[in-house]
């Protein structure tokens, strides 16, 4: 929900004004009891998405004319190039606190429905740079296991989720990279574990995990 303050100033759920700072609010590291508010959530929910990605398209275009600027005036390679790139980086942050917003309320949403999103928010879903990708691909795969890991050296050990097996088989790596070495010989990275596990398409996963 969006709301107007002081001199027609537009804040988000997620950022709030002081007197000379804004200041950025974070969703809760473990997604509530919502029991009994299925229904309402199911509609609260693609609002929430919509606006949302909304503003993080608008943050991205602005900031990558930003990037462009800089690419065009500052010698590549320099410190001045480096200086007005980080400076760039950091005043679009709320960027970034909108995918940690987005993977929250996805969460919700697969929680208490198994159907897909409107068509509409799914696309959007779907704009994703390579450094998302990057990015959701770094999240530690034993995070989301389900299960009792082992640590054998560099390795984590545990039964495989995705078959019945009474010997453990499946295998997280150091490279963050996961294989079954038993029935289903899966494998792959954080991505792929999180689409076989709960059933999303790639960039679902991929926020899933942002």
């Amino acid at each position: 929900m969006n709301k107007i303050v002081g001199e027609n100033k537009l804040v988000f759920d997620h950022i709030w004004y002081g007197k000379y700072f804004k200041h950025f609010s974070y969703p809760p590291r473990v997604t509530p009891d919502v029991t009994g508010f299925e229904d309402a959530l199911k509609g609260e929910i693609p609002n929430k998405l919509r606006t949302l990605l909304n503003r993080s398209s608008e943050l991205k275009e602005q900031r990558d004319l930003r990037l462009g600027i800089i690419a065009e005036r500052c010698e590549k390679g320099t410190f001045h190039e480096y200086f007005n790139a980080s400076i760039a980086w950091y005043e679009f942050s709320e960027y970034f606190v909108i995918q940690k917003w987005i993977n929250y309320w996805l969460q919700l949403w697969y929680k208490i429905t198994p159907h897909a999103l409107p068509q509409k928010i799914y696309n959007s879903l779907s704009h994703l740079t390579p450094e998302e990708i990057e990015q959701a691909k770094q999240n530690p795969i034993e995070n989301f296991y389900e299960g009792r890991l082992r640590k054998v050296g560099s390795r984590f050990v545990g039964l495989c989720p995705f078959h019945q097996e009474k010997t453990p088989s499946f295998y997280i790596f150091p490279d963050n990279h996961w294989h079954c070495f038993g029935a289903c010989s899966g494998g792959g990275d954080s991505i792929n574990f999180i689409m076989k596990l709960k059933k999303l398409s790639f960039p679902e996963a991929a926020r899933y995990l942002l």
